[in-house]
């Protein structure tokens, strides 16, 4: 059975760490992941139900991918815990270290520690470069996080935009929609070009300009990444 919703396997969660070098990428991945496991799984029980899950193998798997783009878009779609508030207080910060802190952790950030004294730079460097490292691993977590949800056919759509001088006209973009949407009829039958657009545009990977829509700056971005990681691709949900 064709698994058509993009999942974590061990081989791409070891790909994405051994492209960036600093351990503080792994500290953040193990208070991330943590927290993302375990609201995942709450998020798939509160937001499905059993009679998803009981038409023909094709028709499950579409109609829940379906589904899920649709209940993104729904939710908060500029929020990513990846990131840490721009409001949130040192004390806030600090509660949250102490929150999420492990045995683990600690090790983790006694290594950071170690490794950031043992250059021969001074402080705003190292503030500068841990930074660096802190920002690579946000921008991946958001492409993962896209790569959840986002069609396949979007992606391709995307692409395409990218190779026309990053715009394409409504006329073209609908075109296009009804040609995907007839390739997938069971899974698209209620869906328009609106509610095809709602989750890249609400996750601002393009934006509408008079009668274009274009890439946003991260739209550009995430396909440079995917680009240097063809692998990701073939996992995108095939719709």
């Amino acid at each position: 059975m064709e698994d058509l919703v993009c999942s974590w396997s061990p081989k791409l969660i070891v790909d994405l760490i051994k492209s960036i070098a600093w351990p503080v990428v792994v500290l953040l991945i193990g208070f991330s992941f943590r927290t993302r496991i375990f609201g995942a799984a709450r998020s798939f029980f509160s937001k499905n139900t059993v009679s998803e899950i009981s038409a023909t193998v094709s028709g499950v798997s579409a109609k829940f991918v379906t589904a899920k783009q649709t209940t993104e878009v729904l939710e908060s779609a500029s929020t990513n815990a990846a990131n840490l508030p721009k409001s949130m207080s040192i004390e806030a910060i600090r509660a949250r270290h102490e929150q999420h802190k492990t045995e683990f952790s600690e090790e983790l950030y006694q290594s950071i520690i170690k490794h950031a004294s043992s250059l021969d730079i001074n402080n705003d460097e190292k503030i500068e470069i841990l930074a660096r490292e802190v920002s690579f691993y946000q921008t991946i977590i958001r492409y993962i996080d896209i790569n959840k949800i986002l069609f396949r056919s979007q992606y391709n759509l995307f692409y395409s935009i990218n190779s026309n001088g990053g715009q394409i006209n409504k006329e073209d973009a609908n075109i296009f929609f009804e040609a995907t949407k007839n390739k997938n009829k069971e899974a698209f039958s209620d869906w328009d070009w609106i509610k095809y657009i709602a989750y890249p545009v609400s996750n601002s990977l393009i934006y509408e300009d008079n009668n274009f829509y274009k890439l946003t700056e991260l739209g550009r971005s995430y396909l440079a990444f995917m680009s240097k990681n063809p692998q990701l691709i073939d996992e995108l949900a095939k719709l």
